[in-house]
């Protein structure tokens, strides 16, 4: 038996192996599951995540002052939110005081967060 040979490990047979079922990746953005929310719907879903900062009354203050219910109708769609997302962005770079700037840019995070839109809009 020459010295480098590798020695096979006894081993038991392997029993049939079933192949692997992949599952369903979970939706990357809010809008992936449904194309139009209703307010209702859309404000229960964004306000559930935890925020350290803010307590639900809150988060759902900021909501509806994000998403006002005259501007905004009964359903909220993806184009809704991406021209909101863009006008928060806009808010954010006029505002004069930092605690505007980081109020609109909370508000701005969170909104991304949690409906997974990202980038410029």
């Amino acid at each position: 038996m020459p010295i480098f040979e590798k020695k096979q490990p006894f081993s038991k047979p392997s029993p049939i192996q079933k192949p692997a079922v992949k599952k369903p990746l979970p939706p990357k953005t809010l809008f992936e599951e449904k194309k139009d929310w209703t307010r209702t719907d859309f404000l229960r879903k964004t306000s559930k995540a935890p925020l350290k900062t803010h307590s639900s009354y809150e988060r759902k203050k900021m909501l509806n002052e994000t998403f006002p219910s005259r501007r905004f109708s009964t359903y909220i769609s993806e184009g809704e939110t991406k021209t909101r997302l863009r006008e928060l962005r806009r808010e954010e770079y006029r505002a004069k005081t930092y605690t505007e700037k980081s109020k609109l840019g909370g508000m701005r995070k969170y909104l991304e967060k949690q409906t997974g839109l990202k980038g410029k809009y």
